[in-house]
């Protein structure tokens, strides 16, 4: 490929800093040949920067992005590391997707982009991302901003509620309650589960967790925080009320 061609290419795909080979195009599909150059790479697990070439990366094909509805492959082929301080292996291809990833980096950010003020069923459509795929992605991004949010808040205004998806699989949504902020969507409804990620939130700094009226809820929040005040959401009361009310109007029809 001439200089100025693969030039552009890296550009366009965002590829800084890789060797750009030949480009093909299939059925709905183009596949770029892609060899990560990775410069004075470090040791993701003790930082050294002494090590030696050990052999080639395997190589792998991952999701990159889209263009005239077509989705565009990396054909990625990379240097393998050793490092001689902790004696692992790294992969030179850290710089463009996460480990064991299907689709690069960028990829994932341009899923999350569509998902800011469109619905799953319609990214999946045209993007041809599934939905378990996309989901993840959108907790692992939850997760990222939560994580670096909570150890700053001198105060935490739990909220716990339940949601269904294509209403059949129901799930805890876990959110920040004053700031308006969505901590997690755990994968289920079940207790356990959200015992497991409560437990990281520091206790001593929830003030108030707002629930639903279900009594397992208000044990789990009184157990993980005894200083907190535990409240109902008002939604779920008055939606108690009219359904009792509906249920005494009947009963008084029917007599």
């Amino acid at each position: 490929m001439a200089k100025s061609q693969e030039n552009g290419t890296t550009i366009l795909l965002g590829l800084k800093g890789c060797e750009v080979g030949r480009v093909a195009e299939g059925e709905g599909k183009i596949i770029v040949e892609v060899k990560t150059k990775e410069r004075n790479p470090v040791c993701p697990y003790c930082s050294s920067v002494k090590l030696y070439r050990h052999g080639s990366g395997k190589g792998r094909r991952v999701l990159h992005s889209w263009s005239n509805g077509k989705k565009v492959y990396l054909e990625l082929s990379c240097q393998r590391w050793r490092f001689r301080d902790c004696g692992r292996s790294f992969n030179g291809s850290a710089q463009l997707l996460r480990p064991y990833a299907r689709m690069t980096k960028q990829a994932e950010q341009e899923a999350l982009w569509q998902l800011k003020d469109r619905s799953f069923s319609q990214v999946k459509r045209d993007l041809g991302v599934n939905y378990t795929s996309l989901r993840r992605l959108l907790e692992k991004e939850i997760d990222g901003g939560a994580s670096s949010f909570l150890p700053l808040e001198e105060e935490i205004f739990l909220g716990i509620d339940e949601h269904s998806f294509k209403h059949q699989e129901v799930v805890y949504m876990v959110t920040e309650v004053k700031k308006r902020r969505v901590l997690r969507i755990l994968q289920d409804d079940r207790i356990a589960t959200l015992k497991a990620f409560l437990i990281k939130i520091p206790k001593d700094k929830v003030k108030e967790v707002c629930i639903d009226m279900k009594e397992g809820l208000r044990k789990v929040a009184e157990a993980l925080f005894p200083e907190a005040k535990v409240v109902v959401d008002s939604f779920h009361v008055v939606a108690d009320s009219n359904r009792r009310m509906d249920e005494a109007r009947r009963i008084e029809q029917d007599v």
